[in-house]
This record gives C-alpha cells, structure tokens and sequence, in this order.
C-alpha cells in the first residue's frame, strides 16, 4: 500500500491544491515560481512546495500591472 503524503500544517496549501484554489493549472504555478512572478512560496523537502493561504490571498489581491506579460505557452 503506497504512502499517502502528509497533510501541510494548518494554513498551508500543497502546490496543487493552491493552483485549485487561485483556479489554475499547476504547472501555470509552476511557471510563476519559476519565473518568480507567483506567489511566495517554501520549499518543503526536494521537491514539494507549500503556500501559505494568507499569501495567496495577498497575491491574489495585489496588483499585478508591473510584472511583465507571459505567453500562455
């Protein structure tokens, strides 16, 4: 029987559940981490990757205007 992982602590999101809850794709968060225009977020072991629900509001609620356009590609 494979491990589950476990859950992130209280008021944490994993990265997909936090691209569900911006209502994107995870690899788009993905890209945004990469291209360092998302959200903030930690790194939790190798690869995994948690977001704090409060930033994700904040990210979602700031403006974005400054941050350079990005091909859907």
């Amino acid at each position: 029987m494979p491990n589950k992982p476990k859950p992130p602590p209280k008021g944490w999101l994993w990265s997909e559940d936090a691209a569900d809850y911006l209502g994107v794709h995870v690899v788009t968060l993905y890209r945004w981490r990469r291209d360092e225009i998302g959200p903030k977020s930690v790194r939790h072991g190798q690869r995994r990757y948690r977001y704090k629900v409060t930033d994700l509001d904040a990210w979602m609620n700031a403006d974005h205007a400054d941050e350079p356009a990005r091909a859907a590609a």
